[in-house]
């Protein structure tokens, strides 16, 4: 399916700031630990769809004064959720083929947990899962311990159900700093030198400060994708950024959907595209955004 079929299904498109902060705030669910699952806790029990995870967090390093930033340290009820949408096979993402068996998807600030590009994995060719390099050794970790795990849960003949292998050698783990890094130049380095099809940030604007490096590395990505196309005329389609958030602070968020603005054409994912999660009222939201064209 072509991109514009999909951006069709979108409803549309978010054309007033104001007015999408005010809808999207108006019915926000507060949310307790400001959307950690456990911050205490050294592991965590997770089950997505028939399959149990097992994560393993640093509290310690949530704790500490790390300058490069330690909100990646444990896990997020926005990662969990994405991760839950992305795995039901009824994801009209799936469906209307933003995803297919061929996609290779980068995920922005994976943190420790590596629960979306674990998911994700199954579903696509490749997965990259970037974060700040203090977090990559936790990462890889919980990655390859859930390259195999079992359903606790019986099935309909009481039987446990068997050990699924998840590709694990299929997520590339690399480090990606916003501020610091050339964003195109380090992911060329990477062998990803023609871009992605999809980029997914889970929760990653806590602050003022983060907006103009994220937005500014979505558009990098983006731009690989287009410059690819153009150098080789390859067929592949432009790369979606797919942008999803706990609706924390009104102010920050307005000043975030403004600068992405400025770069991206923006849709806000409808209820019946999205899991009950990430549907309206839940605290959450999801947009997706497409490189504007050049004038």
């Amino acid at each position: 399916m072509a991109l514009s079929e999909f951006l069709a299904k979108l409803g549309d498109e978010v054309v007033h700031v104001d007015e999408e902060t005010f809808d999207l705030f108006s019915q926000t669910a507060a949310l307790p630990n400001l959307g950690m699952i456990d911050a205490k806790a050294e592991t965590l029990e997770i089950t997505i769809g028939a399959k149990d995870y097992t994560i393993t967090q640093s509290p310690g390093l949530l704790q500490s004064s790390h300058e490069q930033g330690t909100t990646g340290a444990v896990v997020w009820q926005s990662s969990v959720r994405v991760a839950e949408w992305l795995a039901d096979p009824r994801s009209s993402l799936f469906n209307a083929g933003l995803f297919d068996h061929d996609s290779t998807v980068l995920e922005l600030g994976s943190g420790i947990s590596g629960i979306v590009a674990t998911v994700l994995a199954a579903q696509v060719k490749a997965v990259v899962a970037t974060d700040q390099q203090h977090v990559l050794r936790l990462l890889r970790s919980n990655i390859d311990a859930n390259a195999g795990h079992r359903s606790d849960r019986k099935s309909h003949g009481g039987r446990k159900a068997s050990k699924v292998r998840q590709p694990s050698s299929s997520i590339q783990v690399i480090a990606l700093d916003w501020e610091e890094d050339d964003v195109q130049r380090h992911l060329a380095s990477n062998d990803l030198r023609q871009g992605v099809d999809v980029v997914i940030a889970c929760d990653c604007i806590f602050n003022y400060a983060l907006i103009n490096p994220l937005v500014q590395t979505c558009e990098d990505i983006c731009k690989l994708r287009s410059e690819a196309v153009t150098e080789s005329n390859l067929s592949a389609g432009s790369t979606v950024c797919l942008v999803a958030q706990q609706l924390r602070q009104s102010e920050v968020f307005e000043q975030w959907l403004k600068t992405f603005m400025r770069s991206f054409r923006v849709w806000r994912l409808p209820d019946n595209m999205l899991s009950g999660g990430l549907q309206e009222g839940s605290g959450f939201v999801v947009h997706v955004g497409v490189l504007r064209e050049k004038r």
